[in-house]
């Protein structure tokens, strides 16, 4: 039997090897192929927001240049030559740089920072300074050349100068060239794969091919062949979106490129993206597969060891006579007994278990109580009210959210979540609020209306996240799903809401988070700064051993790039976030710090007494906070990062004013060292 059941897994083997072996490489090839188009898509995508990004950066200091023209826009011509032709002008970062005042008159023709002769200026740049006055708006016109380099893409920017009442006052021209793989670089060099890339204009004229590694000019038209009429057709539909589709054998991908109204184009192979197999990897597998049957035959071989034991047994007892001589009504029992008394291994471990596991139920179940009956003590004297909820019910409550929901712990035992609604439509309303606040952001934290059991409204806090959040390696199965478990902290917040409705509260915290606003950071900062000065002189000479209270660290904490949320879901969306986002830095720093709302997404905490490792200990905590943090809308993710500057505060040399410009510094150096960081500054007197 045992010499049966080892060929039998031997041939299984073998045939199980090889048929995975080829349904996990055609899976392998079908699901790169499935998943080529998007990525090519993907990289051409990344490609435009990367030559946008270097438009808008090119735009930022011929804005600041058209801004200090606005004031001298009266003064000779030769004294604006000399003010952009200087060494530090913002107009050295561009290779031509031309002005013209609102009559059309040409000013300034630079190139290269030296003049040129105003009639050198080309036409096709006169034009663009015509359209940014005609138009008084900034322009971008761009063009592919050749250079002894390679191929160039040129910008040429046009902004209007205005007053500061907005009228206009000219227009200033800046064109800059770079080579075309530094702002689109080669498909090769971003996702490993071949491919060729076609850049078209909005007329769906070829401008250049990115093929072999380099970019170039179409060849005597012979490019423009490989697109046929359809497939010109389906280039000029893109407009400001993506199109992707597969045609055969073919990926062919289309981006709009902004600024410049140029359609990137990229044409590759499915085969190129499928990973195949040497004969190295085929031969390797042969080899895998033959080892793996002969260590399996190897194990069956022990594993079956004690099962050829206990035949033995049994046949010897038999020719012994043992069973024929048994009682029928006890055959079974004693000569089992009889024959497992010389067992060994996996039977005679099994068999002990067995009869240890008997012996135990009782101490469990005895242990079990005394695991319920701790929780619930931890529950009942935990500082919050606590209550576990699972599906609809109440599970087990809290002594403190009892009391404020008016009930004693063991009445809210499996209580109905409807018995604390005061109607079916605030229920109904109370399970959508939570559902979306579970599935957008992991957690629940906001102030309901709940019913006591004398019948009164009492305003609370709810904050609750699934225990499957708390505990990611905690899987429940699918039965269990509908009715997941959630742990709640119940706040009574009535009062509080009471003094929210006074206007000498709302003069001084922030609508949308709660939090204080900047002029209430900036009194407390200064009452802080006032406590520590009179402290000071109080006391001439501290003791040996005695620390000065008057140090402390402030934290300037800026949102990076939170417009995208606003973008994504919309300002409704961004106010949930930012007060989510509010109250996950009030929890991370208390209770040593102060926080407070002093921008659209910016947040400043006070940390009095805190030296500066433990300032940049609780700043990196709250940096990582905020990184793990992430919500979701419409099925799609997004995450924040913040960039957290520090100061650390003396409250001799420190000012309400400095302190703030301290901080800000430290946080813009953070955001200029690359965001998601924590930097520094102890700022001079």
């Amino acid at each position: 039997m045992l010499s049966s059941i080892m060929l039998i897994v031997l041939v299984t083997t073998l045939l199980l090897g090889a048929g995975t072996a080829v349904w996990v490489g055609h899976s392998m090839r079908q699901t790169a192929a499935d998943g080529a188009l998007p990525a090519q898509t993907r990289a051409l995508e990344y490609m435009a927001r990367t030559l946008a990004f270097r438009v808008e950066q090119q735009q930022k200091p011929l804005q600041s240049l058209a801004t200090v023209l606005s004031g001298h826009m009266h003064e000779p011509r030769e004294w604006l030559e000399a003010l952009l032709l200087q060494p530090a002008s913002l107009a050295s970062q561009f290779d031509e740089v031309q002005l013209a005042d609102a009559r059309g008159q040409l000013l300034l023709n630079l190139e290269k920072n030296q003049s040129r002769p105003l009639s050198q200026l080309l036409e096709p740049t006169r034009d663009a300074l015509r359209r940014g006055l005609e138009e008084g708006k900034p322009l971008v016109r761009s063009t592919v050349q050749v250079s002894d380099a390679g191929l160039q893409l040129e910008f040429q920017n046009v902004f209007p100068v205005r007053t500061a009442q907005g009228r206009l006052l000219g227009v200033l021209g800046a064109s800059y060239r770079a080579a075309a793989p530094s702002l689109l670089p080669l498909e090769d060099e971003q996702a490993g794969t071949s491919g060729d890339l076609f850049l078209f204009d909005k007329s769906g004229r070829l401008l250049a091919v990115g093929s072999k590694g380099q970019w170039q000019l179409p060849q005597d038209g012979g490019d423009i062949h490989t697109f046929a009429n359809e497939d010109l057709a389906w280039l000029r539909t893109v407009q400001a979106t993506t199109l992707s589709e597969r045609r055969g054998s073919q990926l062919w991908s289309a981006v709009t490129l902004p600024w410049t109204q140029w359609v990137l184009v990229k044409v590759s192979n499915v085969k190129d993206w499928v990973p195949g197999m040497s004969v190295r990897s085929v031969w390797l597998l042969v080899v895998a597969v033959g080892l793996t049957a002969m260590a399996l035959l190897v194990v069956l071989a022990l594993v079956f060891y004690p099962l050829t034991e206990l035949f033995r047994k049994a046949e010897r007892a038999q020719k012994r006579g043992v069973m024929d001589v048994a009682d029928a009504n006890v055959y079974g029992a004693r000569w089992w007994q009889r024959l497992s008394a010389h067992d060994w291994g996996e039977a005679e471990v099994l068999r002990n278990a067995l009869q240890a596991l008997g012996h135990s139920r009782e101490s469990q179940d005895e242990r079990e109580q005394q695991l319920q009956q701790q929780l619930q003590t931890l529950m009942d004297y935990a500082p919050v009210g606590l209550v576990v909820t699972q599906g609809k019910k109440v599970l087990r409550v809290g002594m403190q959210a009892a009391r404020v929901l008016g009930y004693q712990p063991r009445e809210m035992l499996d209580m109905p979540l409807r018995q604390l609604c005061a109607s079916d439509e605030a229920y109904e309303e109370l399970l959508a609020r939570i559902a979306r606040g579970l599935d957008i952001y992991g957690q629940f934290d906001s102030e309901v209306c709940l019913r006591r059991k004398d019948s009164s409204n009492v305003w609370v806090r709810l904050n609750g996240q699934s225990m499957q959040r708390m505990s990611r390696t905690w899987e429940v199965s699918n039965k269990e799903g509908d009715e997941r478990y959630l742990v709640w902290e119940l706040e009574d917040v009535t009062t509080k809401r009471l003094v929210r409705e006074q206007s000498s509260w709302k003069a001084m915290h922030d609508p949308l988070t709660r939090l204080p606003n900047r002029t209430a950071f900036a009194m407390r900062l200064k009452e802080w700064l006032q406590e520590c000065a009179s402290v000071a002189g109080s006391a001439d000479v501290l003791s040996v051993g005695e620390t000065s209270t008057g140090h402390g660290v402030i934290l300037y904490v800026d949102l990076d790039h939170f417009s995208q949320v606003n973008r994504q879901g919309g300002r409704e969306v961004g106010d949930e976030v930012l007060g989510h986002i509010a109250r996950l830095i009030e929890s991370s720093v208390r209770p040593h710090g102060w926080v407070a709302r002093v921008g659209g997404d910016e947040f400043a905490v006070l940390m009095p007494g805190i030296s500066r490792e433990q300032g940049m200990r609780h700043a990196q905590l709250l940096c990582m906070a905020i990184q793990d943090w992430e919500g979701s809308y419409q099925g799609q993710r997004y995450m924040l990062s913040a960039s957290i500057g520090m100061l650390v505060l003396d409250a001799a040399s420190h000012s309400v004013t400095t302190a703030f410009q301290g901080a800000d510094m430290a946080c813009y150096a953070a955001k200029r060292k690359g965001r998601n960081r924590v930097e520094v500054i102890a700022a001079a007197a």
